[in-house]
């Protein structure tokens, strides 16, 4: 063995190249060399904390089937000893990330403890922390037990929490003490922590959760925040966190008429949300996230906002104008969409289509890379639209128009406007558009007779592109479409087609023919 295979500075990065377990499980029983750096390999990320329970002696604790809470729980059979701990110490020690006492397997039971077990790991007489090199944590909150048992598990220099907490509809009987959660102190348990996440979208009540909010606002390394429902007072806490980076939250319905009371925020003793570089929001309303960007004066990067039902196009051109008009006019990514689940035939004529014209004020974005629309209402695009769009954002990533499609209904671009798209936008890698292909009339239509419009060049344009989807149009002759494709379109890329929502039980002829166009192109690109 080559002297240098001894250090174990050179053993680790080797190991962490190394993908099947049955390999590290291998080196750690069978070299003593090996051993050390292969056991720090296998359980620095664990997919659950229940690995560590099952690592002591086999008659120690035992595991149940829980068949109407999908659940296997663990328990213990006898008192933990101090022969027990030095086992559990030698793997604990090498943690450093973990998914918490209940993570789902997938297509396996939910793994969880039981309140006793926690209890007896959490007793003075065990040492704390029991993971004393633990930097991230996914925990599942079943009760007041493992709220309160986090100080004693886990270390103080803890960088990123996600809690997780059950509802009662998904875990069956399940109770919260509110007095213990309105005391728990983030800053002080975790003072260090950069990343901050809550999940409670599952019968969760909002209130469990403001009790909880206080302390944030003291966490000073915190640049990551993930919570469902902020009160408008925490929201304005958090403005003068130093290194708030990325904030996902919902704003409270009565947002916009708080920020109407307050003073300027130019009266702030520290500028607001001074490194804020990107917001994520669901199920707001237009005018909450605009009172939000509108009153800190943000220059933001990413913008990504869920709409509460589906906003009218008009309400959705003034929030374009509105991010456009804003301080935020370097943003690179830009998603928005709306939460309505469904359009059927009875409600689609509410919706009316959404013009070039409501996109006109973000054309001004030259930095624009990534530009995601996902609406009930249909989107109209002749070909001048599109590459105006293209000749302003030349540097566009994803372009991904997702409106509800009305098969034959309106204008849309045609097979040359998005040949002429990939021309000038080579670094464009995901493309969602309606196109209109009637323009292909002809069995024998020769796809090279767009190419020559484009002064020779190759004619597998936009050669980074990877994600490729159609609207549904006009589909009269799937091979020249098939021809068509296979001549524009990159070997890696993958395409589909968008259909919309039909109450229709038999397939539209469209579904059919495209279905046949997509058989042809793969067969010719495997040719």
């Amino acid at each position: 063995m080559h002297q240098a295979l001894l250090v174990e500075e050179i053993q680790l990065p080797i190991f962490n190249q190394i993908l099947e377990n049955k390999t590290l499980y291998a080196l750690a029983r069978t070299c003593q060399t090996f051993a050390e750096t292969a056991l720090d390999v296998l359980w620095c990320d664990l997919d659950c904390f229940p690995r560590l329970i099952q690592c002591m002696p086999k008659d120690l604790w035992m595991s149940e089937l829980k068949e109407e809470e999908r659940s296997l729980v663990i328990t213990l059979r006898r008192p933990i000893s101090s022969a027990d701990w030095v086992i559990f110490q030698k793997y604990s020690r090498r943690v450093r990330s973990v998914l918490g006492p209940n993570q789902y397997s997938f297509g396996n039971p939910l793994w969880r403890i039981d309140d006793a077990l926690l209890f007896a790991l959490c007793a003075p007489s065990v040492p704390s922390p029991l993971l004393p090199n633990l930097t991230s944590l996914v925990w599942r909150v079943g009760s007041d037990a493992h709220l309160n048992a986090l100080h004693r598990l886990f270390p103080s220099s803890l960088a990123s929490l996600n809690l997780l907490f059950r509802s009662e509809r998904e875990f069956g009987q399940v109770s919260f003490d509110l007095n213990s959660a309105i005391q728990f102190p983030f800053n002080q348990v975790f003072p260090s922590l950069k990343s901050l996440a809550v999940d409670a979208e599952h019968g969760i009540t909002p209130s469990l959760l403001e009790g909880l909010q206080p302390s944030i606002s003291q966490l000073q390394n915190l640049g990551k925040i993930h919570w469902p429902h902020l009160r408008s007072e925490t929201v304005m806490s958090l403005a003068q966190l130093p290194a708030l980076t990325q904030a996902t939250f919902k704003f409270p319905s009565d947002f916009s008429q708080y920020i109407g009371t307050l003073p300027p925020s130019s009266s702030m003793q520290n500028p607001a949300f001074s490194k804020l570089r990107m917001l994520m929001t669901k199920y707001v309303t237009p005018a909450a996230v605009l009172s939000f960007l509108g009153y800190f004066a943000l220059d933001l990067d990413f913008i990504s906002v869920v709409l509460c039902g589906s906003p009218s196009p008009s309400q959705i051109g003034d929030f374009f104008s509105s991010i456009a008009s804003s301080p935020s006019r370097n943003i690179r990514s830009l998603q928005i969409s709306d939460s309505l689940q469904r359009i059927t035939e009875q409600n689609r004529t509410e919706y009316q289509p959404l013009t070039k014209y409501k996109f006109v004020p973000l054309l001004q974005l030259k930095e624009l890379q990534h530009f995601r629309v996902n609406l009930q209402c249909s989107i109209i695009l002749n070909d001048a639209d599109l590459l105006e769009m293209a000749e302003a954002w030349p540097n566009i990533i994803t372009l991904w128009l997702d409106g509800h499609p009305h098969p034959g209904s309106h204008v849309n671009p045609g097979p040359y406007a998005l040949v002429a798209l990939l021309d000038r936008c080579p670094k464009l890698s995901a493309l969602s558009i309606e196109v209109d292909f009637s323009t292909i009339d002809r069995a024998d239509f020769d796809p090279l007779s767009i190419a020559d419009s484009f002064d020779s060049r190759h004619t597998r344009n936009g050669r980074e592109l990877r994600d490729l989807r159609f609207g549904p149009y006009n589909i009269a002759y799937p091979d020249a479409i098939a021809k068509f494709l296979a001549c524009f379109v990159p070997d890696q890329a993958r395409i589909d087609m968008n259909w919309p929502w039909t109450l229709e039980s038999e397939p539209d002829i469209h579904v059919e023919r495209w279905n046949l166009a997509k058989q042809i192109f793969n067969s010719i690109r495997s040719t």
